[in-house]
């Protein structure tokens, strides 16, 4: 059951004008910070953190706070979102939210920086989570809220490749602030000592780096604000945030479940590579250096094919690229664990990229083009569960299946992730046939 009816007398987003360049790089750089922040706190900083703190047992200290982080994101995102679509705030229906947000993360996260034991660093992080994402459900709708259906694979393309920097960024960052290659000699107090004073800058310089994309965001971002609403209150509107029309948009839900199982494919290559570099090609002596070797490619391949893939959906629609896409990374799984020397795993990584390239540029716009229209940030909510959650859930099965097949046959179980991951590709484009997708109508030559 939808909780509102449409707003006859609002703005119609169909009748948006092209936008500037700036308009666009608006969107980017928000979303940047935030994946920026991410890649840093996931991939290295909580790792690093959690094995200084608890050795051999940080995996189940990772899990544990991956899955509450996820559940918090999931739960904010979405009753941010359904609580911004039906804002009157004169500043608009999402930047009050981003604002807020992105304050109230601040203090939370220099509270990480500084913390010197689990406890108050799971508080920290948990609190980043929750504001954090007060922020970004309501951000993600700016993009069907100020351009028009036709520059969606244009403007996906452009958040994708902040997604990609900010992703490659964080894990780059977190791996030169709190590497101790100068340290091979140091006591273990005083690597602790390093690793705190270390992390607390990155944390700063994290905080700052999100006040100041914050401000530019806020300040050239223009917004319609809501005129009118339903009338229903605030809990009736939290009450009723979960309730997914699956019938009214069946097309929006199969999105959903396409992009949760490819996500979980996706997902799983991190951890996966680390493991198959250092014991299926054995480098356990230098895994860091050659994993960061091994990824170049791919990452190299996603960069030339992430923007001129949205480019491309404008012209010749989303779902036939997001199909190639998962494709191409069931094909590079399949290489990755066939793959018997590092050379054929240097090639076999380049599809891998293409099609995260291809992935984060189109599924956005794919997205948006089947949203309801006056539930846009709510939906959309649903949406980002479908990349947290599966991250969480694909970490710990890589490591579950990589480390526990390896302890019995040397190597093989990181193999076995790689096969696991394809076939998540594979299913999550068997779910995607039953999404229609909604062309955009094109003014001529406009």
């Amino acid at each position: 059951m939808e909780a509102t009816e449409p707003h006859a007398d609002e703005f119609d987003p169909e009748s948006l004008p092209p936008q500037p360049l700036r308009h666009h790089l608006s969107l980017m750089v928000y979303l940047l910070s935030n994946t920026l922040l991410w890649g840093v706190l996931m991939h290295m900083g909580m790792e690093s953190r959690l094995r200084m703190w608890f050795g051999g047992r940080w995996g189940f200290y990772f899990g544990l706070l991956g899955a509450l982080g996820a559940s918090i994101a999931a739960v904010t995102e979405i009753v941010a979102g359904a609580l911004s679509d039906r804002s009157l705030n004169r500043w608009g229906r999402r930047r009050p939210y981003i604002a807020i947000g992105s304050v109230l993360a601040i203090g939370p996260l220099i509270w990480l920086g500084a913390s010197k034991s689990f406890w108050p660093f799971a508080v920290g992080l948990l609190l980043v989570q929750l504001f954090t994402n007060l922020a970004l459900g309501p951000f993600t709708a700016l993009m069907p809220d100020t351009v028009h259906r036709r520059e969606h694979g244009k403007a996906s393309g452009f958040m994708g490749a902040a997604r990609l920097i900010g992703d490659i960024g964080g894990m780059v960052l977190a791996g030169v602030m709190l590497s101790t290659e100068a340290l091979k000699n140091a006591s273990p107090e005083q690597l602790a000592a390093f690793k705190d004073h270390r992390f607390f800058l990155l944390c700063i310089g994290m905080a700052g780096f999100i006040v100041v994309t914050t401000v530019y965001t806020c300040w050239v971002m223009r917004e319609r604000p809501l005129k009118s609403r339903p009338d229903a209150g605030t809990w009736q509107i939290i009450r009723e945030s979960y309730q997914f029309d699956r019938q009214a948009h069946s097309d929006f839900f199969w999105l959903c479940i396409s992009r949760a199982v490819t996500n979980i494919g996706f997902y799983m290559f991190i951890p996966a590579t680390y493991g198959f570099v250092a014991h299926a090609l054995r480098f356990e002596d230098r895994a860091e250096g050659m994993t960061m070797q091994l990824l170049l490619p791919a990452v190299g391949a996603a960069i030339v094919s992430t923007i001129p893939s949205g480019w491309i959906s404008d012209r010749t629609g989303r779902r036939g690229l997001v199909f190639v896409a998962q494709f191409l990374m069931a094909a590079s799984g399949i290489g990755f664990a066939l793959a018997p020397n590092f050379r054929l795993a240097l090639l076999a990584g380049i599809p891998g990229g293409l099609a995260y390239g291809i992935f984060t540029a189109v599924e956005w716009a794919l997205a948006c083009n089947l949203l309801p229209k006056d539930d846009v940030a709510r939906y959309l909510g649903f949406w980002n569960a479908t990349s947290v959650v599966p991250q969480v859930f694909a970490l710990a099965l890589a490591g579950v299946i990589g480390s526990g097949i390896t302890a019995a046959t040397p190597g093989l179980g990181w193999r076995v992730d790689f096969v696991i991951a394809a076939v998540c590709c594979l299913v999550g484009a068997y779910f995607l046939k039953f999404v229609r997708e909604r062309r955009a109508v094109r003014a001529a030559e406009a």
